[in-house]
């Protein structure tokens, strides 16, 4: 399995709510918005020019979508989109062995603290069990 992937989990009708309102903001962001620009910037040169057809909405976003991937193949995918940044952390072995090692001394500890808390627990409830079965007059 790889773990550099995350799984979204989505659930019920209001998940998939959010999910289609996320999928709708990102195609409003991405393509509508910036092809609402390309029509207006289109049909406010066309007005100077008595030959240039008017745009509707469908044609400035494909507008938007050949200038942004004539800018993209041109490029050569030197292009990046990225959120965040990460600084690569240098595998050191023996330190995760370290970890590792310490981790289960901690755990072997929890585990016979837990075992040795319930026997004198155990040993606790017979002694009140056994005094309480007197009967006094």
């Amino acid at each position: 399995m790889n773990k550099r992937f995350n799984v979204i989990r989505i659930n019920g009708i209001k998940g998939l709510l959010i999910a289609a309102f996320i999928v709708g903001c990102l195609i409003a962001g991405f393509l509508v918005f910036p092809g609402w620009v390309c029509k207006g910037l289109w049909n406010f040169a066309a007005g100077y020019f008595t030959q240039m057809p008017q745009m509707n909405m469908l044609h400035g976003i494909m507008l938007w979508c050949i200038i942004a991937l004539s800018l993209y193949a041109l490029n050569q995918g030197n292009f990046a989109i990225s959120i965040g940044h990460s600084v690569p952390v240098p595998r050191n072995d023996e330190r995760i062995k370290e970890i590792l090692r310490q981790l289960n001394e901690n755990s072997s500890a929890i585990i016979k603290n837990e075992i040795i808390n319930h026997d004198q627990n155990e040993n606790f409830d017979s002694q009140n069990n056994e005094n309480n079965d007197k009967i006094t007059k």
